[in-house]
This record gives C-alpha cells, sequence and structure tokens, in this order.
C-alpha cells in the first residue's frame, strides 16, 4: 500500500466509526424516550463496516482519477 491509500485506509475507519457512533447514540435516544429501537443491532453494525469500506474506496478512485492513473490493458 502507498502512502496515500494508508492515509485513506485510516480516514475512512474513523468515518465508519463516527457513523457506528451516531447510529448507536440515535438508536440509545430512541431507546430512553420512547423504549423501542430505531434502528436494529445488525444494521448498526453493518453500516459502520460499509461506510468505512465505500469511503476508501471512493477516496482512493478520486486519488487515481487525480493522478492519471491508467488500468492495465487501457
Amino acid at each position: 500500500m502507498t502512502e496515500k491509500q494508508i492515509l485513506n485506509s485510516k480516514k475512512a475507519t474513523i468515518f465508519g466509526f463516527f457513523t457506528y457512533m451516531l447510529f448507536s447514540a440515535i438508536n440509545y435516544f430512541s431507546y430512553l424516550l420512547m423504549d423501542e429501537n430505531v434502528i436494529s443491532s445488525p444494521i448498526i453494525f453493518w453500516s459502520g463496516l460499509l461506510v468505512s469500506f465505500g469511503y476508501n474506496a471512493f477516496l482512493n478512485l478520486k486519488d487515481n482519477k487525480n493522478n492519471g492513473y491508467k488500468r492495465p490493458g487501457s
């Protein structure tokens, strides 16, 4: 991995963690106010992972596009 990919991975991990924490807080406060969960636990778990991997892919694609990267064979 290049330095830029490592930096993008760290940014994406932090973004995924904050997404996880936001959904957990929403779920917790809804439970306190209404005695029911708005978001299920598996959705909270998978949303954090999907946001992390998706944002990482987005940042890497953006960097490759800005650097004039061409796929092999094109």
